[in-house]
């Protein structure tokens, strides 16, 4: 029987971004719309976000996008790749995401889909609470 290992990693190039992207398109988090590119992700990598991975042996199978604005890490596009769902791994990206956080002192924020069921349970079950009736809103074009 193999010995599956899961680990976390920081680790963050071209190669590693096109098997996040696999992993954002497959789960439905990635949109062109919203301009998350290979740049993008390094510029904000460069002003202290992070790109966590979630490994299993060698193999990339989560991902969760960091960023921050210096009061507040932000999580965004948490995914499991869809073979590896339904097995709670991905405690190991938001604890990850947790401890940088409290690292910084700062507050953690994440949006999710209403839909979202079984994101919405993890996210509460780690004290993540709704913001009453605020309304996101977004303009994409600049």
């Amino acid at each position: 029987m193999e010995d599956i290992s899961y680990k976390i990693s920081e680790v963050f190039n071209e190669d590693v971004f096109q098997e996040i992207v696999n992993i954002w398109h497959k789960t439905g988090v990635g949109n062109p719309a919203r301009g998350d590119n290979y740049e993008v992700v390094q510029r904000t990598i460069e002003q202290g976000g992070k790109i966590l991975t979630l490994l299993e042996n060698d193999t990339i199978i989560g991902t969760v996008w960091l960023t921050h604005d210096f009061r507040r890490l932000y999580l965004h596009h948490m995914a499991i790749h869809p073979d590896w769902q339904g097995k709670k791994l991905a405690h190991f990206l938001l604890e990850s995401s947790l401890d940088y956080a409290h690292k910084l002192g700062y507050q953690a924020k994440l949006e999710v889909d209403r839909n979202n069921l079984p994101a919405k349970h993890l996210y509460k079950k780690y004290g993540f609470k709704e913001l009453g009736d605020f309304l996101v809103l977004i303009k994409r074009d600049v």
